[in-house]
Parts: C-alpha cells; structure tokens; sequence
C-alpha cells in the first residue's frame, strides 16, 4: 500500500510539473515578474546550487510563487539533473488536515528521501499549520534541509519545540532595499528556552550562497549546553548512590558519554510522581483515547518518562525503557543498547518435611510389604513352632488359644465363693519339672516381638531350641541386614542433600498455580494480551498493573501476585529483601525468559540528536563499554544458584526423631489407659479377685486359663 501511495504521488508530482513547466513559461511571456519574485528566483537558485542535491527535492508553493519555478529555474539550478516534486497549494487549503493528495505527494517526497524542502508559502498561517503537521505525522523528515519565507507568526511561543527540531531551516526575509537577510535557527541556544534567529547574510542580486554555511551542521557540537534528562530509578540501568550521592548505572554512563562525545552536560532529575502521569494515546496519535478499557487500537501509557519528554519538559529520558512502538508516537526512541531478560518473580516453597526424615528412605508400598512381611515372618515362625510341638511331643494345646472353642465344663459360680477352694488357688504353687518348657516362638506375641526386635538389630534372648527355628531365624537375620543396608543408604543421602524446592519456571506453571501476574507499566499487560501465543494471552488477562511498590516482596512472598520485569530489577528486590526482613530467601526468579525486550532511551519527537545518539551507542556496544558497565552495576546482584550439598545434619533433619519418640509417647499412654480400662472393668469385677489377697486371680488364671 505504501509504494502505491509513493506511484500515485509521483504521478501527480510529474503532472503537475508538466503542466506548471508549460503554464510558466507562457505566464512569463505576458505577466513579468515583479522585483520581490525576480529576486528571489535566483536566490533560490542558487541555494539550491549550494545544497549540492544528490537524490531529489520539492517544491512546495502557493499560487503566487508558482511563476517563480519554471524551466529556467529546473534548468539552472543543480549541477546535475536529479529529480524533483513540486506540489501547488490552493489558498484556502487547511495545511494541518491536508486532502489526500497533498498526502500521497508527502510519503511520495518521504519515500524518495529528498534532501532539500522549497516551501515558499506566503501566508504565515497556513505556513505555520503546515509545519505542525509535518511534525506530528512526520510526514517529512524533520532533519532534511528546509526553505521558508520568513514570517513572525512562524516563531510564536508555542512554535518552540518545532524549532528546536528543525534545524536545517533557512528563513528568507524580504528587505525594501531589494535584498533578503538569510537567516536560521540558533542551535542549541533554541534548549534553553529562548528561539533566536541566527543571520547568515544579507544576500543582494549578484552576490553567491556558501553552502557550508547556510547548511553547517548544529548536532556535532551543543557548545556545552545543559540538557534536562527526565530519569526513574531502575536497576540496572539507573540506581542513587548514598556513598557519592549522585545517579550511576548503564544508561547514567551512556548518558555522560554522550554529553562528551556531543559537548553537553546532561542535568538528571526525576518527575513528580501524580495521577496526571497517566494518559493515553489513541490510534490516530491525537490522544483520542478512552479511558474505560483497552480497545484495539487504543493504549494506556503509564510511563511518567514519556510524558516529560512528550511534555518537552526533557530532551532525555533513561529508566529502563523498552521499545514499545505506542511510544513513538510521542517520542523518538534511540536504537537498543540492552535486551533485558523479562520474567517473573514468583513465591517459593519448599518441600521441608524433616519430620518425615525417618519414614522418607522408602514409598509407601515399600513399608507395606516391610509391615506385611513383619507379620508373615512372625506367623511363620509360629506356625513351624507350632508343628515342630505336634511331631516331637505329640501335643499343642498351648497353641491358637484364640482359636479353639472352650469344651470344658464351666465352673459353678457357687464354688467362686467357697473359702476352701479360695484357700487351695491361693496356696497353690506348681511344683519343679511339672511345667514343660516353651520355646521363644510358642506364644504368638512373642514371635511378633522378636522379629521386630531382629529388624532393629536386636539380639535374641538366646537362639531357639529347635533347629528348624534355628534355620529359620539365620535366614531371616540376612534378610534384616540387606533391608537394614538399604534403608541405611537411602537415610543418608536424604540428610546429604538439601531439601528439594517448589518453582515456578514456565508460564504454563504461572497459570496453574492461580497467582495473579502484575506489572509496573500497562504496556507489558498489552504485550501479552497482543501476543499470538494462548498461554500469554491468558497470562494478559489475569495481569493487573500496581503502582505500589512498598510492600510488593512481601505480597510476592505470600503468593498474592507474581511480579513481570527484568531479571537484574527482579535480583535487586530480592537481595534488597534478604539482606533486611528474610523475605529474599522466600522468592524465585522464573527461569524462563519470557522476551528479550529492547532497551532504548527516548528523546524529543522528530529529534535532531537521534542520529548522532544512535552511532554513539554503536560505537560504545562495539567496544565493549555498554557490556562492562552492566557487569559492574549488576556485580553485586548475584543470580539464583541452587544450594550446596553439604552433609550436615541438624536441628531441623532431625526433628524426624522426636516425632518418632512424640508418636512413641502417644501410643504408649494410649496403651496404658487401655490396661488401666481393662484392670477397672475386667480384672476387679471377676469373682475370683481380692483387692487384699491379689495373687488368688492370678493363680486362678494359671490354672484355668481358658
């Protein structure tokens, strides 16, 4: 589209040169140019002789000086034939919303980067509206060589800022004395706030034009004038020294590199933080802008930066600005000097379960079958206790007690009562050899016991009588010493290495653990909500823009929101939190960099500067410069490294065995308050018991059992 606006733009140029060549010559053959005109023919001539054109020009003019530029003039003008635009404007034409042909001429002249601009336009007004459009749209390039008629409502108060801006204008004032006073902007005294025209020469008929003087360049050298640069505080780019009380950072070291390399001292100051720092900017770049909520063509700027400089309040300004391009529609942004890593700062948990240390060496389905086999094991020796009874004494009625019906006839309860049978259990006292003796696997409860105690390293009372049992239990100590050695290694490298973190790294895990994202400016919530990828999207309409910094590690660390910025800003927040409230130790960076984001400074729209910026900043990455000055603001921000392992055992890992001994407790107070409930409620409510003489239940339990 755009080249077929630059073809419709050359074709009408091209006819209305045909036409003007023709009209002109034979306009000129009946109405004779007037001494104003006949003068400023050949001066223009001639200013076009010393621009020395290479590529093309224009011609912008009213009817008036439309006579002026005929085939004579072409043709005698440059020292080559190049090619040119002339553009024929009507006097009753609007010059700050020009028709659509006036439109396609000027990204015709912008396509084809003319040098020199002839805008000989008699009325002020119209000139005036005409270079405030140019500058807002920048239809034309501000930097270009211009030609005006001088003319006091050009140089009104509010037509400052074009000025400082358009620094190859020349100005052509008519004199009675049938000479022109060449005159231009006086750069960089137009910085300091006051427009003063610079007189080159008083040109008469007959007289040359010095080219190196009429066009000298006013950028290389600002004879030391003091620029404002509007900053924010913003690591690492920009950051307050206590210890020399002045501004340092990479954009603070470019800054007074370029002051040297252009011979200007740049003054930092930092903008009132208000509500009025927050405006918008339309689509069309006229702040038609709704206030209500981002519509597609609509966007928030929040940066207090750009105001300034949009505000011309501030040639420069540094702070960590990135190249969003709703930017440039108030200001000039600077080729990138950095990329910044962006990302997230997040919450960080930790998965410190030191009270589980004991239980951790082995999965759950490991102590199950630790447990199950606890119990099979311990069945087992009592079941070949068991048979070994049966087929080497012919008897086991000592055994599966619980599971034998009771045949025996009960007791009378009338004999619980007679005093001689009380007096027989409480004499009783069996006589030697008259009880068979038991192995340590005849009672159920002790075989349980004994293999436990056997896992536990714990030596058996003494080695069973039988030899089956014998067998068995060697075969079983091999077995609790394999299991024994593994849960042994896997206890220890659980205390050699630190205790595992919960991190958020992608933004897919932002999005599941449901924190809510923030950001400082509403240009980032833009960004994602611009983005072709769903999970940014999604990212974007979850963001929510804070303006209060004060407590934002603290909401972090709690996992109130996640904050989006660079990683060096997101080291500082973090180290700065640590080394006060322990805050620090709480927060994670994302590992994933979610873009690499432009970092650029901004200036004046249509800045003359830019070009000499822009090669300075090439010359100061290419040696290097830019790269260790980030190194030495960034030295003390160290990045995130994981923990050491170190095998340290403390107070923390071992808080596993007290609550082993906690548990050990509880169970064993339980137990006892069951023996206290059965003693209560069982043992002294059978008949048989005393409470003087307890020895009598207790010699009838021996001798009836069942």
């Amino acid at each position: 589209m755009r080249w077929l606006g630059v073809l419709a733009g050359v074709c009408i140029s091209l006819t209305l040169v045909a036409g003007s060549i023709s009209n002109s010559s034979s306009f000129s053959t009946h109405l004779p140019l007037d001494p104003y005109e006949l003068h400023l023919k050949p001066l223009l001539q001639r200013i076009l002789w010393a621009a020395n054109v290479k590529r093309c020009f224009s011609v912008i003019t009213d009817e008036i000086h439309y006579s002026i530029y005929d085939r004579r003039f072409f043709e005698a003008a440059g020292r080559q034939v190049v090619p040119f635009f002339v553009l024929r404007i009507n006097a009753s034409e609007d010059l700050l919303r020009p028709t659509r042909r006036v439109q396609l001429i000027l990204e015709a002249i912008k396509a084809s980067d003319c040098e020199l601009n002839l805008i000989t336009i008699l009325n002020g007004w119209q000139a005036q509206r005409f270079v405030r459009y140019i500058y807002e749209t920048r239809s034309l390039v501000a930097q270009s060589k211009f030609i005006l008629l001088h003319d006091s409502r050009l140089f009104e108060r509010d037509m400052l800022h074009l000025w400082s801006v358009f620094l190859g204008t020349v100005f052509l004032k008519w004199q009675l004395e049938n000479r022109f006073i060449i005159s231009t902007i006086a750069f960089p005294g137009i910085l300091s706030g006051v427009l003063v025209l610079k007189n080159i020469a008083n040109w008469e008929m007959g007289k040359s034009v010095n080219g190196r003087v009429l066009f000298a360049d006013k950028t290389s050298n600002l004879k030391g004038a003091s620029l404002p640069v509007a900053i924010s505080e913003h690591v690492p780019m920009v950051m307050w020294l206590n210890t020399t009380n002045s501004y340092q950072g990479v954009e603070v070291e470019i800054m007074n590199a370029l002051g040297k390399a252009l011979n200007f001292k740049p003054i930092y100051y930092k903008p009132n933080q208000s509500e009025s720092a927050e405006w918008e900017l339309g689509g069309d770049g006229y702040g038609n802008g709704n206030s209500d909520g981002y519509s597609e063509n609509e966007t928030r700027i929040d940066s207090m930066l750009i105001e300034e400089v949009a505000s011309h309040n501030a040639r420069f300004a540094i702070g960590d600005l990135h190249q969003f391009q709703v930017y440039l529609q108030s200001v000039e942004l600077s080729l990138p000097h950095n990329f910044d890593c962006l990302t997230f700062l997040t919450p960080e948990s930790s998965t410190d379960n030191s009270w589980q240390t004991f239980i951790l060496p082995f999965s759950g389905g490991m102590w199950a079958g630790v447990l199950l086999s606890l119990f099979i094991v311990g069945t087992v020796f009592y079941g070949i206790s068991f048979l070994n009874a049966i087929l080497t004494k012919g008897r086991s009625s000592g055994f599966f007690r619980c599971l034998r019906r009771n045949h025996g006839v009960p007791l009378d309860p009338k004999i619980y009562r007679r005093l001689s049978f009380r007096i027989a259990i409480a004499r009783f006292r069996p006589l030697k050899g008259s009880r068979s003796p038991r192995d340590l696997f005849d009672d159920y409860a002790n075989c349980i016991l004994l293999t436990y105690s056997m896992l536990l390293y714990v030596a058996l009372p003494r080695m069973p009588r039988n030899w089956p049992l014998r067998v068995l239990t060697g075969w079983y100590w091999i077995y609790c010493i394999l299991l024994v050695a593994t849960y042994r290694a896997s206890f220890t490298a659980i205390l050699a290495n630190p205790a595992a973190r919960v991190t958020i790294d992608t933004l897919e895990e932002l999005l599941l653990s449901h924190i809510p994202p923030s950001a400082g400016v509403s240009e980032n919530r833009q960004f994602f909500l611009d983005a072709t990828d769903e999970v940014a999207q999604k990212v974007g309409q979850k963001m929510e823009v804070i303006s209060q910094m004060e407590d934002l590690t603290a909401r972090i660390a709690k996992g109130q929101c996640a904050y989006y910025d660079n990683e060096f800003y997101l080291r500082y927040l973090r180290v700065a939190d640590d080394s006060g409230s322990g805050i620090g130790s709480t927060l994670h960076i994302m590992k994933d960099c979610v873009v690499n984001m432009p970092v650029v400074l901004a200036m004046e729209k249509n800045s003359p500067l830019k070009r000499r910026v822009d090669s300075s900043i090439q010359h100061l990455a290419e040696g290097g410069l830019i790269n260790k000055w980030l190194k030495d603001a960034i030295q003390r921000l160290p990045a995130e490294a994981p923990a050491q392992q170190e095998a340290l055992m403390n107070l923390q890992k071992f808080w596993s065995s007290f609550v082993a001994l906690g548990i050990g407790y509880v169970v064993s107070i339980v137990i006892l308050m069951i023996e206290r409930w059965h003693y209560r409620h069982i043992v002294m409510k059978h008949p048989m018991f005393d409470v003087y003489n307890r020895s009598l239940y207790y010699n009838f339990k021996r001798l009836y059992p069942e």
